[in-house]
């Protein structure tokens, strides 16, 4: 009898829960953008950027849900929340999924 060796899920990649979140962002009737930094770009800039309803939002994607950004991703994080806008880490689509279902019942 031979043992087969149990394969190992691995985690999916940050850019896979970000593509599947920027498509249910614009399914849901978001303007999305994707932000790549470039030179005028700021440090710690969230991934996506999206508008709401003149609600301003901003994501920071990762691997895992409870994930947390770098130091100067949560300082830019907090800065945009201290300014009115919705900005948080989502490290899954069903944590956008909560995030939409928030900002639509305008919990946010």
């Amino acid at each position: 009898m031979v043992k087969l060796a149990k394969e190992k899920k691995s985690a999916p990649l940050e850019k896979e829960i970000q593509s599947k979140g920027v498509k249910y962002l614009k399914d849901e009737g978001f303007s999305v953008d994707v932000i790549t930094k470039g030179l005028y770009g700021s440090n710690g800039i969230a991934d996506v950027i999206a508008c709401y309803r003149g609600k301003y939002v901003a994501i920071e994607f990762k691997r895992s849900p409870g994930m947390k950004g770098s130091a100067l991703q949560e300082n830019w994080l907090r800065e945009k929340t201290q300014h009115g806008a919705i900005a948080k880490v989502c490290g899954s689509l069903d944590e956008v999924k909560i995030l939409v279902k928030y900002i639509k019942r305008g919990d946010v």
